[in-house]
């Protein structure tokens, strides 16, 4: 009998393995691969999202346009820990989008003379293109060669202290977006006491930032069960960044530093080739005339 208990009992936390497991998988999948990398070549839009959240929430008083505020901003927040987290798999990724953006710009040069200048030839329009998109990716060029992991820490402290700010920010809009709503979310012992005002956006960024701190010095704190499942979700971000992304940060970007700086020099040395090319095109364009 106690034999087939403990088998069951076996059995039981090998599928909770496998469960753990699958999640596990798509969770690095998530942070760690396509999606993440796509999210950061679309991160204008993010920060879109959270600047359209955060006035909404400040500017409207229908309860459903503060709700809508509120679920933007933390789908705003959580993608932007996706692309912060996904960028310690390639620390060089803003070179890629600028190698893009780049590429756009030619494009777009190249339109531009050919509706502006339509008196000159197009080989004419070709050489300023290609001049242009040359000097760009020489420039370009001597920045990669040239990253350090110096640089690697500068671009890590930058992106970590910008995400917990937005963080602060973003939850602060969410606390506030609450009290809107719900004028019980919150409790202020400066305000029970008569020695001041409380409900400004004001307050709540000092609210989150010595939340996310894990401070908490009992001045302000929530009564309402979803002002206090919002303050949990802001701790357990915070603690999130500060493990997960040390952690990832030295045991992935340091070592892919010179893995990935090697492949994008060999990325732009192919664009500077095919600029090459188009200058060859050129002369013999003018060859043979």
């Amino acid at each position: 009998m106690l034999e087939k208990i403990a088998f069951q009992i076996d059995r039981l936390f090998e599928k909770l393995s496998a469960v753990f497991d699958f999640f596990g998988a798509r969770i690095k999948n998530l942070f760690f691969g396509q999606f993440g990398t796509k999210l950061t070549y679309r991160r204008e839009l993010i920060v879109t999202l959270l600047v359209f959240a955060a006035v909404l929430i400040f500017s409207a008083w229908r309860a459903w346009l503060v709700w809508l505020g509120i679920a933007a901003m933390m789908a705003g927040m959580f993608l932007w820990l996706i692309i912060i987290f996904s960028w310690t798999l390639d620390p060089l990724i803003d070179y890629k989008i600028r190698i893009k953006k780049i590429k756009r710009w030619g494009e777009s040069l190249l339109k531009y003379l050919s509706g502006e200048f339509k008196d000159l030839e197009q080989r004419h329009h070709m050489e300023a293109y290609a001049w242009g998109k040359l000097a760009y990716f020489e420039e370009l060029k001597n920045e990669v060669a040239n990253f350090s992991k110096t640089n690697l820490l500068q671009k890590f402290l930058g992106r970590f202290f910008s995400t917990f700010m937005f963080l602060i920010v973003g939850y602060a809009f969410i606390y506030y977006g609450l009290h809107k709503i719900i004028g019980s979310s919150f409790v202020s012992a400066a305000e029970q006491n008569g020695l001041a005002a409380f409900g400004s956006i004001a307050d709540f960024i000092y609210y989150s930032a010595i939340t996310i701190a894990t401070v908490g010095y009992g001045d302000i704190y929530p009564v309402h069960i979803l002002a206090r499942v919002f303050v949990l979700s802001e701790v357990l971000y915070g603690a999130l960044l500060v493990i997960f992304l040390i952690s990832s940060f030295t045991a992935i970007a340091i070592p892919l530093t010179s893995e990935r700086q090697k492949a994008l020099l060999g990325e732009i040395e192919r664009e500077i080739k095919n600029i090459e090319k188009v200058f060859s095109d050129i002369k013999g364009l003018s060859g043979g005339e």
